[in-house]
């Protein structure tokens, strides 16, 4: 008898149980080709947790989180839920997400009911969908830090686990699951928290893609649990997994523990054939002859021969250059540099054009915060027509911390200009409209004034911490380009939230960037042939350092970097940032070979 545990979303669905549950065993029967005599159900019933604790968490904290989750599905699809009539449902569909993120005991309740379930029930198969996502895995997820594993295999549809706001409460990271597999059924239509791809790195997780698209929010378990994709791919390797006998589950979180230690007793040199890719983007000629600059071209060719004089092969880098430089070509050859990526595997990310800040187009009425950007070819002041943080941190923030991810960026975000000697800065002002966005009319004054930003008051770093502005910026932005910010919670809850899920919070790449947040990144002419200032300096120590065969910190690096621009007559300070630990020690780039 095969048992399958099925456990609903959004919506107090425990009230019509008896309704739409046949609609579930149907689909899943159907889909599968189980045969119905020798499947036995069950549902989990957990809605009367949510209303017995909604009056106690109905507070500031739970406000907040509804804030968010409201104004990021505002953001994504206002004009489409206004024009379906939706717009009224947004604070519905959000409640249970946001109360889940915001209640602590709430959450250890919705775990000991799970956990008593599936210790009765004993399941082989579980189906989560939306809602029940958050509460599966984070039973799950608490009971893989305890290395304690559960013999079934676990389906996610509409999975908000990945969503910002609520992977926060998670520390900002997804860990394997020790089931004997997980399968992620992802849409990237679905607009209740759950269009975000899944990214786990274990060897018992997969995601298949089932997209549909039928108007409205495309949140439909019966699409997901139908879908011709899944039917095809998933629901047949599920019939498979049930019928295996298992023999010790053990996801590749525990192997990485155990390939770290035996690394650490010298026992183990080289576990997997590691990897090096680059990417390599490069802008000069920007439709607006205003926006032209002249040495990205340059600077992409100068990187690319000093990492292959460092050890890259030719075919290991990728180079994009001007009109074939837009944001869907961006993001397409940014998911050939990292959705491969493996433990002890390089990745290098160079950008050299136009930065730009986007203030939020979907306010209501204070600013939540501005996307900072790279300034794609096809740039049009949109989040579609650009590559902003939020996408780059859906690329890196799940990888493996063992992948050695670089990003260098020659440009700058808080605006550009030309300024005297010819020295071209390498960012964009916003036009008139869009900085409309960012000002507000004080009467007393008869001024227009920067508006308050909402979650620049909200205490991510404790007080006294002396890189916040690395992180927040000036003006406390929620998205800087490569900090993970988004997925952290205050300070105390982000260690109390990685401690008990056993990891040490999101992937964050070193960067090296041009410039500080209220500088700019200039344009340099050697001789008659025009760099950015930045990477002709940075490149130029590294060949010499190469030479020599000398070794130097990131740390070190960019203070030879400032001192070189410095005497070159450029007032611009490069920064580099990251986990202390790699920005203290040796550039490893000096040890390809």
């Amino acid at each position: 008898m095969t048992k399958i545990l099925c456990i609903h979303g959004i919506g107090h669905k425990d009230l019509t149980i008896d309704s739409w549950s046949k609609d579930w065993q149907q689909a899943i029967l159907k889909s599968s080709g189980l045969d119905e005599h020798n499947v036995e159900f069950d549902f989990l019933k957990y809605d009367d947790l949510f209303d017995k604790r909604s009056s106690i968490t109905h507070g500031v904290q739970y406000t907040e989180a509804l804030s968010i989750l409201i104004k990021s599905w505002i953001s994504a699809a206002w004009d489409e839920l206004t024009s379906r009539g939706l717009k009224d449902n947004i604070r519905w569909y959000a409640g249970m997400p946001a109360q889940f993120a915001a209640d602590e005991v709430l959450r250890k309740q919705l775990r000991d009911l799970l956990t008593k379930k599936l210790d009765d029930f004993k399941p082989d198969l579980v189906y989560a969908h939306s809602l029940g996502t958050l509460l599966t895995y984070d039973t799950l997820a608490r009971e893989a830090t305890e290395n304690k594993s559960r013999k079934f295999v676990l389906i996610t549809s509409g999975a908000q686990i990945a969503h910002p706001a609520l992977l926060s409460t998670f520390g900002g990271k997804i860990i394997p699951l020790y089931v004997k597999h997980w399968l992620n059924l992802h849409n990237e239509n679905d607009r209740v928290f759950a269009s975000r791809s899944i990214s786990v790195d274990a060897d018992n997780f997969s995601e298949t893609e089932t997209p549909f698209k039928e108007g409205g929010i495309n949140h439909e378990v019966l699409r997901y649990m139908a879908h011709e994709n899944a039917v095809a791919q998933v629901w047949p390797e599920v019939v498979k997994l049930l019928d295996q006998k298992i023999s010790g589950v053990r996801a590749f979180g525990e192997r990485a523990r155990l390939v770290k230690a035996a690394k650490k007793a010298g026992s183990v040199k080289k576990i997997v054939k590691q990897s090096r890719k680059a990417l390599l983007v490069g802008i000069n000629d920007y439709p607006d002859p205003e926006n032209q600059l002249n040495g990205c071209m340059n600077d992409v060719f100068r990187v690319s021969e000093v990492l292959q004089e460092i050890g890259f092969q030719p075919e290991e880098i990728r180079v994009v250059f001007n009109e074939r430089a837009t944001s869907k070509n961006v993001r397409e050859r940014m998911d050939w540099l990292l959705s491969d990526a493996k433990e002890g595997d390089t990745r290098f990310f160079f950008y050299s054009g136009h930065g730009a800040q986007i203030p939020d187009a979907h306010d209501n009425g204070d600013t939540d915060h501005k996307d900072e950007c790279l300034v794609t070819y096809d740039f049009d002041w949109t989040p579609e027509r650009a590559y902003t943080d939020k996408e780059f941190l859906q690329a890196y923030s799940q990888l493996s911390y063992g992948v050695d991810f670089i990003t260098m960026l020659d440009c700058c975000h808080s605006g550009g200009m030309t300024r005297d000697a010819g020295m071209r800065a390498r960012g964009l002002n916003p036009p008139d409209d869009i900085r409309h966005r960012e000002l507000k009319w004080d009467p007393k004054i008869q001024m227009w004034i920067p508006r308050d930003l909402l979650l620049s008051k909200k205490r991510i770093f404790e007080r006294g911490e002396k890189n916040h502005a690395l992180y927040t910026g000036a003006d406390g932005d929620t998205y800087r380009f490569g900090r993970a910010v988004p997925l952290w919670s205050d300070a105390k809850s982000f260690e109390k939230a990685k401690k008990a899920y056993g990891h040490s919070g999101p992937y964050m790449p070193l960067i090296l960037e041009a410039c500080q947040e209220k500088e700019y990144s200039y344009e340099y002419r050697h001789g008659v042939t025009s760099y950015g200032a930045f990477t002709y300096s940075v490149t130029t120590i590294l060949r010499q350092l190469q030479r020599k065969k000398e070794k130097v910190s990131y740390a070190q690096l960019m203070q030879k970097t400032t001192k070189l621009l410095n005497d070159l007559g450029y007032d611009q300070h490069p920064v580099v940032v990251g986990a202390e630990e790699k920005v203290k020690g040796d550039v490893p780039l000096l040890n390809l070979g």
